[in-house]
């Protein structure tokens, strides 16, 4: 292993792993001051990155009180955080005491091309991760897209579940261009036309839903 210095890393719970160009300004941003990094094999990497698991005490003492975080008064020391590579991906992990990983975070893409070439150098260590339950699937939508497809669910649903047709009916025509009689037909094809993708429609329907909001707040 060796020291990668000065780094940003925006850790999320491992459920929520975004990629470089969804962080937004109200993430929280560490400015890493060193951490370590470990050449691993990829399907390891695979492991790390999509399933819940643990890492044996061994590893958690190698790492322990290694990584150091700048803040505005003095330097934070992480227990159990370290850099991982295939040489193609890096992927930062803090593990909790018990070796389960907690908050993961990718980089910003120049830094990962650089450390992942610096990793290529190393030689790949022996490391163990015992998968178990998968916690992160391929995503279809973008982070923002994740949040505009729930607001949608969630209005589409309340709006037949709580008999507010009016606006159900509304939401169907503005979308499908078209009439009809079934409340729940209109929910379910709704629902339906978000299942792997949103389109320009969908996106006018949230702004008219988010416009009319605010104007019920005024």
């Amino acid at each position: 292993m060796i020291y990668i210095y000065d780094i940003l890393l925006n850790f999320c719970d491992c459920e929520e792993l975004y990629d470089f160009y969804e962080w937004n300004q109200n993430d929280t941003i560490e400015n890493i001051k060193r951490i370590k990094l470990l050449h691993i094999e990829r399907p390891i990497m695979d492991d790390l990155l999509y399933y819940d698991g643990n890492v044996e005490e061994s590893f958690l003492l190698k790492i322990y009180r290694t990584c150091e975080v700048y803040t505005n008064r003095k330097v934070k020391i992480l227990d159990y955080c370290c850099l991982f590579s295939d040489g193609e991906r890096v992927l930062a992990v803090e593990f909790d005491s018990t070796g389960k990983p907690i908050y993961k975070s990718k980089l910003l893409i120049d830094e990962e091309e650089e450390i992942a070439l610096l990793a290529n150098n190393l030689e790949i260590s022996p490391f163990s991760f015992y998968k178990k339950d998968k916690v992160l699937e391929n995503r279809f939508f973008t982070r923002n897209e994740m949040m505009i497809h729930n607001y949608l669910m969630k209005e589409i649903e309340e709006c037949y579940h709580k008999k507010n047709y009016g606006k159900l009916k509304f939401l169907y025509e503005e979308y499908f261009e078209e009439e009809s009689t079934s409340y729940q037909k209109m929910m379910q094809s709704l629902l339906n036309s978000m299942k792997n993708s949103l389109d320009y429609k969908h996106m006018n329907i949230y702004q008219l839903l988010k416009l009319a909001s605010k104007k019920k707040q005024v």
